[in-house]
């Protein structure tokens, strides 16, 4: 026997999401960088070569949630590194980056494991390019790509 309704709604009501609610994963676009990468500039830079996204969103109203995880770091201690995300050529962290990686201590290179996570809310339905940049302090060297696979993927989530 099927069932036709369930509290007096059709099956499709009560699968679908409620009006108004958001939250619905309507895209994901992602790159892969396998290159390594470094700058002493104090001024943000392409992190990678290939890890650009470009992505459409469908309505005004989508967020984009936009994440990179990779291998980085910085040549010296006491200093930073600053990672950001790029909508075309709009810094997203305002300056002093989105994910700050410190080095406190002796001197040394500190490679890590950096997750960088942000929701952005675009407001267009024209195709945007996001990129991971970075920039360092002080002229030391910071790195992107430092232990292999770095990816970068953008999620349109339903507003």
């Amino acid at each position: 026997m099927a069932i036709i309704t369930l509290n007096n709604n059709s099956l499709s009501s009560v699968t679908a999401l409620p009006a108004g609610v958001g939250g619905k994963v309507l895209q994901v676009q992602s790159a892969i960088d396998t290159g390594y990468r470094s700058t002493t500039s104090a001024s943000y830079t392409k992190a990678g070569n290939t890890c650009d996204v470009n992505i459409t969103p469908s309505s005004t109203s989508s967020k984009i949630l936009i994440t990179c995880s990779f291998g980085g770091g910085i040549s010296a201690s006491a200093n930073r590194a600053w990672y950001t995300f790029f909508r075309d050529s709009t810094d997203l962290g305002t300056g002093d980056g989105i994910r700050t990686h410190e080095v406190s201590g002796s001197a040394y290179t500190s490679e890590n494991s950096i997750h960088v996570y942000y929701l952005d809310s675009p407001n267009t339905t024209s195709q945007i390019t996001y990129s991971i940049q970075m920039k360092g302090q002080n002229g030391n060297t910071v790195n992107f790509g430092q232990k292999g696979i770095s990816t970068l993927t953008c999620m349109e989530v339903a507003g």
